[in-house]
C-alpha cells in the first residue's frame, strides 16, 4: 500500500538515529570521565555500592594515617624512655660507687649532687615529652585510644607509663586518701579548720568549701618555693553502665554547676554514653569533666583539674557500680541523690627533698602526719638501699619500652592489613564504577556508524515518497 500521510520507514529511521545519538553520547561521556557510572540512571545499585566503597576506602586511608601517627607517638615515648634508661644506668653506677667503703662523706656528697640533677632531669623528661600536645610520660593519661578502623569499635589502646621520678621511687612522694565531705567538717577549738604544714611550711586553712582536691593542691603549690614540694590533684570515677532508656536523664557536674544529659535511642553502651556526655558537657563553660571507656569496658569520668565529680541518675539507672579514684569507695547514686567523687592529692619533693607532713590535723586533706625521704647516696647505707630502688625503676622503664615496642609492631601490622584491604576495595570499586575503554571505544565506533547509517536511511525514506508524483502524472 502506497501512502504519504504515514512514512513508517522515516519514523523507524528517526528512532534509530535517536537511539544511536543516545548511545554515542553515553559512550563519549564514559570515555571523557573514565567512569561507567556517571549518574544513578546508569546503574542505581552499582552507584550505591561504589559510593559506599569510596567512603570506606577514604576512611581506611585515614585509619592508616591514624595508625602511623600512633607509631610516631610510640617512637617518641620509647625514645624518651631510652634516655631515662641511660640516666638510671648512670644513677646505678653512682650508687654502686657510693656504696664502696673507701669513699669519704665529702665524696658521697659530690656523687649525691649529680644524683640530684639526674633525678630532676628524669622528672623534666616525663613532664615535657609529648606528641601533638598529648603528654606521654607524666601520668596524665593511662592510655591513648587509636582509631585504626572504619567503625566506631575498631580501636587499639596504647598503654602509657608514668615515668616521673616520684613514680619510679626516686623522689619522696605522699598520696592522700580520697577526700571526703566529713574531712572538711570544722572541729572544736581554734582555728575552726586546722592548718597543715608541709616541710614546716603552713599551707593555710583548708577551707570548708570547695570540698575538692583541687583546692588543697592549690594551697600546697602556693608554698612550693619554700617547701620544695609540689602537689597534683587527680579525680576520676569508674562506673558500670546500667540500663539506658530514651529520655532517661543523667545529671553531672562539679557539684556547683551541674548539667542534665538526656538519653536518646542512640545511647546503648559505655562508648555511646561517653560520647553523649562529652558532647553535652562541651557546651558548658569551664567544664573540666571528660568521659571515656577503660580497657574493661567501664565508663570513666575524669576531672582534668582534680575538682569534684558529682553525678546522679535523675531518672532511670544509667550509672551503677561506681567507684572513686582509689577504687575503694562505692559511689553508686542512691535514687536521685547525687554521689560526689572528691579525688586525691599527690605530693612530690623536688630533687632529693623529702616530704614531712605535720600540723594540728593533716587528715583534713587526707594526709597522715609523718616523713618520707627520697633516695640518697650521701651515706653508704643510703647508697646500698638506692641500688635496689634504681633496679626497680630500670625494670619498670624497660617493661614500658617493651610495651611500646609491641604496640609499634602491632600498629605496623595494622597498617599493612589496612593498606591491603584498601587496595582490594579500590580494585572492586573500579570493576563496578570505572569504564572499560576497550568496550566503550567499540561502542563509540558502533554508535557513530549507526548514526551515519540511520541518517542516510532517513534521507532515503523521505526521498521514497517522491514516487507518488509519478502516479499522479
Amino acid at each position: 500500500m502506497t501512502v504519504i500521510n504515514t512514512n513508517t520507514s522515516a519514523m523507524r529511521a528517526t528512532n534509530a538515529s535517536t537511539m544511536a545519538s543516545k548511545s554515542l553520547a553515553t559512550s563519549m561521556e564514559r570515555l571523557s570521565t573514565g567512569k561507567r557510572i556517571n549518574s544513578a540512571k546508569d546503574d542505581a545499585a552499582g552507584l550505591a555500592i561504589a559510593n559506599r566503597m569510596a567512603s570506606q576506602t577514604k576512611s581506611m586511608a585515614m585509619a592508616v594515617r591514624n595508625a602511623n601517627d600512633g607509631i610516631s607517638l610510640a617512637q617518641t615515648a620509647e625514645g624518651a624512655m631510652g634516655e631515662v634508661t641511660n640516666m638510671l644506668t648512670r644513677m646505678k653506677e653512682l650508687a654502686t660507687q657510693s656504696a664502696n667503703g673507701t669513699l669519704k662523706d665529702t665524696d658521697r656528697t659530690a656523687l649525691q649532687s649529680e644524683m640530684t640533677q639526674l633525678t630532676a632531669e628524669i622528672g623534666n623528661v616525663a613532664k615535657t615529652t609529648s606528641f601533638n600536645g598529648v603528654n606521654l610520660l607524666d601520668g596524665s593519661s593511662d592510655n591513648v585510644k587509636l582509631q585504626t578502623g572504619i567503625n566506631a569499635d575498631q580501636t587499639i589502646s596504647m598503654k602509657l607509663t608514668d615515668t616521673r621520678a616520684s613514680t619510679l621511687g626516686l623522689t619522696a612522694q605522699v598520696k592522700s586518701t580520697a577526700i571526703s565531705a566529713t574531712a572538711f567538717a570544722a572541729p572544736a577549738g581554734t582555728p575552726p579548720v586546722p592548718n597543715i604544714t608541709i616541710n614546716g611550711q603552713d599551707i593555710g586553712a583548708v577551707a570548708a568549701t570547695p570540698k575538692d582536691a583541687k583546692a588543697i593542691a592549690a594551697l600546697v603549690n602556693a608554698q612550693t618555693a619554700n617547701s620544695g614540694v609540689t602537689a597534683t590533684a587527680k579525680n576520676s570515677v569508674t562506673a558500670t553502665v546500667g540500663s539506658i532508656s530514651t529520655n532517661d536523664v543523667l545529671t553531672i557536674g562539679d557539684g556547683t554547676t551541674n548539667t542534665a544529659v538526656t538519653m536518646t535511642s542512640s545511647e546503648k553502651d559505655a562508648n555511646s554514653l561517653a560520647a553523649k556526655i562529652n558532647s553535652t558537657l562541651s557546651n558548658v563553660a569551664g567544664n573540666q569533666i571528660t568521659a571515656g571507656v577503660d580497657s574493661d569496658g567501664k565508663l570513666t569520668l575524669t576531672s582534668k583539674d582534680g575538682s569534684n565529680i558529682s553525678f546522679a541518675n535523675t531518672t532511670g539507672s544509667i550509672i551503677t557500680g561506681a567507684k572513686d579514684s582509689l577504687g575503694t569507695t562505692d559511689l553508686t547514686p542512691t535514687g536521685t541523690t547525687a554521689s560526689v567523687g572528691r579525688g586525691t592529692v599527690a605530693l612530690e619533693g623536688s630533687g632529693g627533698t623529702g616530704v614531712t607532713i605535720g600540723g594540728a590535723d593533716p587528715s583534713k586533706a587526707g594526709f597522715t602526719a609523718g616523713s618520707t625521704s627520697a633516695i640518697s647516696i650521701s651515706s653508704q647505707t643510703g647508697a646500698s638501699a638506692a641500688m635496689a630502688v634504681i633496679d626497680g625503676a630500670l625494670d619498670k622503664v624497660s617493661a614500658a619500652r617493651g610495651t611500646m615496642g609491641a604496640a609499634q609492631n602491632r600498629l605496623e601490622s595494622t597498617v599493612n592489613n589496612l593498606t591491603t584491604t584498601a587496595t582490594n576495595l579500590s580494585d572492586a570499586k573500579s570493576r563496578i564504577e570505572d569504564a572499560d575503554f576497550s568496550t566503550e571505544t567499540t561502542a563509540l565506533a558502533k554508535a557513530q556508524i549507526l548514526g551515519q547509517a540511520s541518517t542516510a536511511m532517513l534521507a532515503q525514506a523521505n526521498q521514497s515518497q517522491q514516487g507518488v508524483m509519478k502516479l499522479l502524472g
